[in-house]
């Protein structure tokens, strides 16, 4: 029972006053693959704008810079911002970063061909933010969720890993997995990926707004 309440303490504080540690504590309980558990979102993007959900330390909004899109990125945690914006700064990378909550994007409607989020908290299925996903996505276009990990290497590292996610009720998702029915309603059309890495599983949720 208190596991439950003492885990979203955690996120919270690791999304904000500790998002310092963020970056080492997502590789150490990813064993070392968070950067391509975070990858397996690109496949499914498609061409034009794009929104990064929650972009974090802001590694991916480097990868969709080196992949050939312009992404712009939005965040509530204004330490997650001074962190992003520290790290594209000292790559030379221009990202627009915008503070806000995804209840209610400051964005105009049909602005992106694809909106894309990484291991997402809790508000990736209040229905409130998908209502703001399907309202700022322009017809046909794509959001895209990475949304849990399984670990499956054989290695120990990889099985205590695994081991330790089980016990606590856990993916390398927070977990968090909704899979298709929350989009259902807004009106997307839903499937669900499963990319297969040499050591782990990611689930990948695709949503796409109808032409």
């Amino acid at each position: 029972m208190l596991l439950g309440p003492l885990l979203r303490l955690f996120f919270t504080l690791l999304y904000n006053q500790l998002a310092w540690t963020y970056d080492l504590v997502s590789w150490t309980v990813s064993v070392g693959q968070w950067r391509r558990w975070q990858q397996a979102a690109l496949p499914y993007l498609h061409p034009g704008p794009l929104l990064e959900i929650a972009h974090g330390t802001g590694n991916l909004l480097l990868d969709l810079h080196r992949a050939g899109y312009a992404p712009v990125g939005l965040d509530l945690s204004p330490v997650m911002g001074a962190i992003a914006r520290k790290k594209l700064r000292a790559q030379a990378v221009a990202v627009p970063l915008i503070r806000g909550r995804v209840q209610a994007l400051p964005l105009a409607s049909g602005a992106f061909a694809s909106l894309v989020a990484t291991f997402p908290s809790e508000f990736i299925v209040d229905p409130r933010a998908i209502a703001e996903f399907y309202r700022v996505l322009r017809p046909g276009g794509v959001l895209v969720i990475a949304l849990a990990a399984q670990i499956t290497g054989a290695a120990l590292p990889d099985r205590l890993a695994e081991w330790l996610f089980r016990i606590t009720g856990q993916t390398a998702g927070g977990g968090l997995v909704p899979l298709a029915d929350p989009f259902l309603p807004a009106g997307f059309s839903t499937r669900i990926e499963k990319v297969r890495l040499p050591r782990s599983v990611v689930t990948v949720v695709v949503a796409e707004k109808g032409a």
